[in-house]
């Protein structure tokens, strides 16, 4: 550890200056505190998120002229807030002292406008003045592709600056008032901002479907073999730890000359990056020490033969797993353990995330006990499953400060068995403490500091690792079970199942994406658990979802009234009167919470489209016949209890004409000679009930436009 001067805030900092007071440091036993004067600035001490990276400030990529008094700002950033009667004079909110992460982006941000100002032949910072900073933000907008919302973040950087020279710096490092402090930044944004989250792209059906089906097969079928072969790995590595004696050499002799004799392949690795002898899968195997066959095999002799006769290693375990009752894989070799725990954790992760809403480093810091299984409420209601955790993004201590080391939650996570038995995989596969350590997880860097978890953008890159495997399994060995096409928005990333479980809620309730999830569940569950959250849950984004998914149906349906189409039921009218509103009100875009609260609260406007019942539901909670009970609590219907005659029901041209089709598909499989009689007759009645139907609302059909010429 570098020795320093002792911490004095308020006073000028020297070269010897602590970067930071170490008693502020989160993590135990920090190996390296910085002092001012340093050209790297390691932050990693202040930073208590398990999975965090490398939290580090270079300065020699800030220009010379301009360095010293961004280095000072930066000091002063990460240890004197700003004072609140200052940030009472701005639009907006902003929060007097950030978290270490914040602070290395804000440094990273400054380190780019320092750039821009030396190009500019600008040496020191009281020569920035208001107009110097519109240019820079023209700068921005010619040279930044990331769009407004990236530009908003360097707008706020610069107000932090100029606020906390107010406070701080010497006259020499101020920069001026920036122009948008009494406008907004919208005003110099040249195209509206969405919503945080609102912007990832769900991750496409398509892709979604069987990434999801794969994960599942991995927890409910493959984790049991992948761990009793991990169980065999340690076995065989650790007996070929043990220290030599004088019967090794001669127990490998003799293996190795009965199989020449018998012209026996011998055990190579053929899954790792390390192509060889698998020469500890043989020490253990014979029981000897591994140093002992690393010295043999390299022999002419020996490695001539090997080379001829390269042979797998598999471990001695049953294959318990299958899929479409066949085993999912022949055997599990040697060197194919650490990849295929790899994917297990992967798969665990994926199972979780699209089935919990949790953003990506709340579930990796998730930990062994976390989780807890009711029994159902019902026969028809599904197990309650709470898991318990840290949340980083609005974890503040009393003064509304960032705290580095996260916060439980006052409300658990809810969702579905599925869930459960990740967190029970994962629990078998590291015993105690975090779910996804990287001692547990990351073979290759097991010199790790205890105490970390796997990062976001690793587990990216293993999800790729994984759909490669699982289509490679789907090509080369089981053809046909499903294969994982490339997303239309690019690479699956951690950061898009949380808006994914909300867009597959809202849209496709009765999909078939999570197999035996129901989303009907799913929906309740989630509701639940996060209804009693002021803040942050992802209601709000399921919400968002939901509503641009009514936006969205009504617009189309307002284009098939335009044309032609008639409306029939009950709620014909309503379901009219919802599409002019929408319409006028909103034009079938929702790109805010705002619109989508405003949308959610109008009760004409709560129409589900059920195209099970072929119908579309106008909800009213007082008239639903879905609901027993008829709560007027009640925000949306149970689409899969659809009743005859309810009062909320519409049906258009396009669900007539899906009657008729699925009629008639009933009526020719009741004709078929291999449909037995009793069964023929059901699906013969259900035929007529549903052109019967069709007939109805041809006969009772509201049409509010001329139909146009087809």
């Amino acid at each position: 550890m570098s020795t320093a001067a002792a911490f004095t805030p308020a006073s000028t900092p020297t070269d010897r200056t602590p970067v930071f007071d170490p008693a502020r440091a989160v993590v135990d036993d920090p190996d390296y505190i910085p002092v001012y004067g340093d050209q790297f600035w390691t932050l990693s001490a202040l930073d208590g998120n398990p999975t965090r990276q490398s939290t580090r400030i270079d300065w020699s990529n800030f220009p010379a002229a301009l360095r010293e008094q961004f280095r000072l700002a930066a000091w002063g950033i990460i240890n004197l807030p700003i004072p609140a009667e200052l940030l009472s004079t701005r639009i907006g909110t902003m929060r007097g002292r950030l978290g270490i992460r914040a602070v290395v982006s804000l440094v990273g941000r400054w380190r780019r406008f320092a750039a821009w100002l030396d190009t500019q032949s600008i040496t020191s910072l009281d020569q920035v003045t208001g107009e110097v900073q519109s240019e820079y933000v023209n700068y921005l907008h010619r040279e930044t592709p990331s769009g407004p919302d990236t530009i908003r973040h360097h707008l706020t950087g610069l107000t932090r600056l100029h606020l906390h020279a107010l406070a701080y710096l010497p006259g020499h490092c101020r920069i001026a008032e920036p122009p948008w402090s009494g406008l907004g930044h919208r005003a110099f944004l040249q195209q509206p901002l969405a919503a945080g989250e609102n912007r990832t792209e769900p991750i496409h059906p398509d892709t979604m479907a069987p990434l999801l089906t794969w994960a599942l097969r991995f927890v409910e079928e493959f984790a049991d073999d992948i761990l009793t072969a991990r169980a065999e790995f340690n076995r065989l590595r650790e007996r070929a730890k043990q220290p030599r004696t004088p019967r090794d050499r001669q127990v490998l002799e003799r293996y190795l000359e009965e199989s020449v004799t018998a012209g026996r392949s011998i055990p190579v690795n053929r899954h790792g990056r390390w192509p060889g002898t698998a020469c500890v899968y043989i020490a253990g195997t014979l029981d000897i020490a591994a140093e002992v066959v690393y010295q043999t095999v390299v022999r002419p002799r020996w490695r001539q033969y090997i080379s001829d006769h390269p042979g797998p290693s598999p471990l001695n375990i049953p294959i318990a797993g299958s899929i479409e009752g066949e085993p999912w894989i022949e055997m599990i070799e040697f060197d194919e353990i650490q990849p295929l725990v790899r994917h297990l954790g992967t798969a665990c992760y994926i199972v979780l995330a699209f089935l919990t809403g949790m953003r990506p480093g709340e579930v990796l810091v998730l930990e062994a006990g976390c989780c807890r299984v009711d029994e159902a409420a019902g026969p028809s209601q599904p197990k309650r499953v709470s898991i318990t955790g840290r949340h980083f993004k609005d974890a503040r201590d009393s003064e509304g400060n960032h705290l580095a080391t996260g916060e439980v939650r006052n409300t658990p996570w809810v969702t579905v068995h599925q869930a459960a038995q990740a967190i029970e995989v994962l629990e078998r596969l590291v015993d105690t403490g975090l779910l996804f350590a990287v001692d547990h997880h990351d073979f290759e860097r097991s010199n790790r500091p205890p105490g970390r978890a796997l990062s976001p953008g690793v587990i990216n890159q293993r999800i790729s690792d994984f759909i490669a495997w699982a289509n490679k399994q789907n090509a080369t060995k089981q053809p046909g079970t499903g294969h994982i096409p490339a997303d239309p928005a690019g690479p699956v990333t951690t950061a898009r199942f949380r808006r994914t479980l909300a867009w597959h809620i809202a849209r496709q309730p009765d999909g078939l994406i999570a197999l035996a999830v129901q989303y009907g569940h799913l929906r309740t569950v989630v509701s639940e658990g996060y209804a009693s959250r002021s803040r942050g849950g992802i209601h709000e984004l399921l919400d968002f979802e939901t509503a641009r998914s009514v936006a969205d149906y009504l617009s189309d349906l307002g284009s098939q009234l335009d044309a032609g189409t008639g409306v029939s039921g009950p709620a014909a009218q309503r379901l009219i009167q919802a599409v002019a509103q929408q319409g006028e009100q909103f034009g079938g875009i929702i790109t805010t919470e705002r619109q989508a609260r405003a949308l959610l609260s109008d009760p004409l406007l709560n129409v589900f489209e059920n195209k099970k019942a072929y119908l579309t539901c106008n909800y009213d909670p007082h008239k639903a016949l879905c609901h027993p009970e008829r709560a007027a609590k009640r925000t949306a219907p149970s689409l899969d209890r659809c009743a005859k005659g309810c009062a909320n029901a519409a049906r258009t041209d396009e669900h007539a004409r899906q009657l008729r089709t699925e009629a008639q598909r009933l009526k020719t499989e009741a004709a078929s000679m291999l449909t037995p009689q009793p069964i023929a007759d059901r699906l013969a009645v259900r035929a007529e009930h549903l052109h019967s139907l069709a007939e109805v609302h041809d006969a009772e059909r509201i049409v509010t436009a001329p139909r146009r010429p087809q």
